[in-house]
Order: C-alpha cells, then structure tokens, then sequence
C-alpha cells in the first residue's frame, strides 16, 4: 500500500507538472485585407480579447493580405478544420451556403443603419443558422462600406456612363447579374489579382468601400474615379470551424462568442470614424470621387432584373421573406 501511495504520488506530480507546462491552444486566422484595414480591427481586437480573457492559454495568430491562401481556399479548409478561422467577403461563402447570397441582393439596405440591425439579433442569428449547416460558424460580422464603384477611365454619374467598362467583381452569381443589368462588363476576378488585373489594364475597375482601397493602394493601379453607388454593402464575416468549436469547452466556446462580439462593435466605430477620413485621404491624392445623379435608375435596373434571376440562387423566395421579416422589413413580392 505504502508503495502504491508513492507511485500515485508521483503519477499525479507528473500529470500536474505536464499540465502546468503545456502549450497553450493556438488558433490561426487568416485575412484577406492589409493590415491596416477593417479586417485589421476584427483581427487584433479579437485576439486581445481572447489571449486576455484565457490569461494567455488560448493564442490568434493573424495572417494578412491572403498569406494563407485565397478566401475560398479558407473557406475550405475551415470548414475540413484544417484551418480554425477566416475573415472573408460575404460573396465567397455563397458557394457553401447559398442562403448567405441573400446578403449580396442589390439594394437590399439602403444605409449603415438597416445593415446594422441585420447582423445583430433575429437576422444574424438565422443566418448563423444557415452558416453552421455548411460546416462553419459566423463570430463577427466586418462592416466595410458600401461598395463604391472605381475605375481609371472616368467620372460615373448616371447609368450610361457604366455602360460598356469592365468591372473586376467577386466571384458571385449575384453580382456579375448586377452589373449586367447596368450595362457593365463584369469579371470575376480573385481578389489576390485584383491590383494586378488592375495595373496591366485587364479590367478598367473595381467595387470596394474607401478604407479598402487606400489599405490597397488601388490610386497606384490607375484607379482616378470613384462613384458612391449604394447597390451593395460589403460585409466580411469572421468564421470559426464548426469542427474546431465543437471541440472546445463551453466556457472556450462562449469566449469566441464574446470576443466576436467585441470585434464587431470596434469595427463599426472605426468604419463610422475612418471611412470620412480614407475619403479626404484618397481626395488629397487626386481621386475625383463623384455621386450618381439617377440612382433610382440604377436600383430599379437591379432589383426589377436581378432579384427574380437570383431567387432559388440565393434559396428561394421563402428564404429571403423570412431574412426581411427578421429584419422588420416589408415582405418580396
């Protein structure tokens, strides 16, 4: 008995001394923006607040500008749980969840507001709903701007004026339908060419809020013009496996619930602080940034065409009414 006591005595010693040397819990995340974007507030808030809050045992390790490989490339491997999280643009993930595409209609929010109270409450939570069947969860929700349309060979002011410019666009069914009903000439181009595509005249523009494009430098890929259309606002959900959640604690779980949170408050104050100010900016480097003056055109040309095309794309016309109707907006019909 005597030697069994000193042998569990030091079995347990052991197993103490193991734990009290083990290597914290390491996530990775991958981001497609430059550092010092949105993408960069989500990504370092939310790695505070987790390193914090587990008193160091849990560690985020951020990769920037795509390092990691190209959002759809992510998205695979976070939903495999090769990978433990992605920031990634809203139109990447359609093609693992379509009702996701709902978020891509044009003219589906008509300011910062309605986008807000979409991604808070009922509406998040039914599209986390959706998110989960496809292998991943949705922690944050990135706000980065309407979609502004910019290209390098002149002002845009009315519909005419799109008519016949080649546009790079994500790879959505949704928004190549878009920029048909205007006359454009959409290209689905990945977003790590996209500067590139930009430079040797593949296409003459792109769509992108104003912090976006100076963290891009786009002024130095021939972008002069700029055009405040509100046809789309851009959101970048931060997601978590689900394989990896799963494996976690409650008490890890609720912490990336948390941190999400919080990452997505600091976002918005710094998308309402520094989008006026990457204006000034990008006006002081010699952007010409111009507003449409018949963008009832352009709204009427989307929704009237694209909505009915993309209706079962996005999973129907149940799906959307129940997606307004969690918004407290009026019904399609």
């Amino acid at each position: 008995m005597k030697r069994f006591a000193v042998c569990l005595s030091i079995l347990l010693f052991l197993g103490f001394s193991g734990l009290a040397g083990a290597a914290p819990m390491t996530l990775k995340m991958a981001l497609g923006d430059p550092e010092d974007s949105e993408m960069g507030v989500v990504g370092h808030e939310f790695k505070k607040y987790v390193e914090e809050k587990s008193n160091g045992e849990i560690k985020v390790q951020l990769f920037f500008s795509g390092s990691l490989g190209d959002e759809t490339e992510t998205i695979h491997n976070v939903r495999k749980g090769t990978l433990d999280l992605s920031l990634v643009g809203i139109a990447n993930t359609v093609p693992f969840v379509k009702n996701l595409g709902i978020l891509t209609l044009p003219y589906l929010f008509n300011n910062l507001d309605e986008v807000v109270a979409a991604t808070n409450g009922a509406p998040s939570e039914l599209m986390n709903s959706y998110a989960v069947k496809g292998g991943f969860r949705i922690l944050t929700w990135t706000y980065t701007d309407f979609r502004y349309l910019s290209n390098s060979k002149k002002p845009i002011t009315k519909i005419d004026d799109v008519k016949g410019l080649k546009f790079r666009v994500p790879q959505s069914a949704v928004l190549l339908a878009t920029y048909k009903a205007w006359g454009a000439s959409p290209a689905p181009i990945s977003w790590a060419e996209t500067f590139t595509s930009l430079q040797q005249g593949v296409v003459d523009g792109q769509c992108y809020g104003y912090i976006g494009f100076r963290a891009m430098k786009f002024q130095e890929a021939k972008q002069k013009y700029i055009t405040e259309v509100h046809y789309t606002y851009q959101l970048q959900p931060l997601i978590i496996s689900e394989r990896v959640f799963k494996k976690m604690t409650p008490e890890q779980q609720q912490l990336m619930v948390d941190a999400g949170k919080v990452a997505q408050e600091a976002v918005l104050k710094y998308q309402i602080e520094e989008s006026g100010k990457a204006k000034e900016d990008l006006i002081k480097l010699g952007i010409q940034v111009s507003q449409l003056e018949d963008e009832e055109v352009w709204k009427k040309m989307a929704i009237d065409t694209v909505w009915p095309e993309m209706v079962d794309f996005v999973g129907g016309k149940d799906a959307i009414n129940a997606f307004l109707k969690a918004c407290g907006k009026e019904e399609w019909k």
